[in-house]
């Protein structure tokens, strides 16, 4: 799990800084900084896991696998603006708008999410996959899925029972499309599409809940990020709402509910199980 892992997640650091050159002006290297800063590069993990857990030649998709982190990444720089979240440390270095400047935070996440879908067409299928890839991951990270959630987030006012609609549109719907983009490099048919689908969305919930949880009890110079701010800021964090008992409960049961339904697909691949179960009980 460990080799297979740090080979990978070597492969994606190195993919998702190909095409962009810090030398070239400053919008160049801000991108280049938010990319270059160290990650645990789960999306792409999990989608190359995925497709090696099918036989299929999971490196030959890298350049697919750095377009779910690179759009990740987006939405990191946006989500730390003064304007959201007002974040100062991500993964233990400044945030972008503090690097550099709030404008130029802006413009890089613009551009990175524009760069993301240029290596999703650089992808090696045939043109009507490479449509679907395009359409399913749209739909994850648009007015139906991250940004939706994020405004949700924005608008929250304490209303527990929006806290799992906020966690699946901001978090678990990316997660989804990160799988559902292996379904078509691996011809995944519609019903199991669906299984997977609902796999995505069980291991999102249980993967933001885990953050909330790490917000209220982590140590901050392993998650890398400031922490103990959501009460301040009145975040919708699960924990904060229904407590420490019921979000570990909650988190178990979405680890149940994926596990049962990656075994209904007969995926048995160890890396892939490992990462499911990193994802949500996790220390960093």
């Amino acid at each position: 799990m460990n080799d297979y892992v740090r080979r990978m997640t070597a492969a994606v650091n190195l993919e998702i800084l190909r095409g962009i050159d810090p030398q070239k002006g400053t919008l160049e290297a801000a991108m280049h900084y938010a990319l270059a800063v160290p990650g645990k590069r789960l999306r792409p993990l999990l989608f190359l896991a995925l497709l090696d857990a099918r036989r299929q030649e999971a490196e030959r998709f890298i350049g697919l696998a750095s377009a779910l982190e690179i759009i990740h990444t987006y939405s990191l720089i946006h989500d730390d603006l003064p304007a959201m979240d007002n974040d100062d440390l991500r993964r233990g270095l400044p945030t972008l708008h503090k690097k550099f400047n709030e404008a130029l935070a802006l413009l890089a996440g613009d551009t990175l999410l524009t760069f993301a879908f240029e290596k999703i067409a650089a992808a090696p299928l045939a043109a009507e996959k490479i449509v679907a890839i395009i359409g399913l991951v749209t739909r994850c990270i648009g007015k139906d899925g991250m940004a939706q959630g994020q405004a949700l987030d924005l608008e929250f006012k304490g209303e527990a029972q929006a806290i799992a609609a906020i966690h699946r549109l901001k978090t678990a719907e990316l997660i989804k499309g990160s799988l559902l983009a292996a379904a078509q490099v691996i011809d995944l048919n519609a019903a199991e599409q669906r299984l997977l689908a609902r796999a995505g969305i069980a291991i999102g919930l249980g993967f933001q809940l885990a953050d909330d949880l790490l917000d209220i009890t982590g140590d901050e110079q392993k998650v890398g990020k400031k922490l103990h701010k959501d009460k301040s800021n009145q975040s919708p964090n699960a924990v904060l709402y229904l407590g420490l008992p019921a979000v570990k409960a909650k988190i178990a049961e979405y680890h149940r509910e994926a596990l049962a339904l990656v075994q209904e697909l007969k995926i048995d691949f160890p890396p892939f199980l490992s990462l499911l179960e990193n994802m949500l009980f996790r220390s960093q």
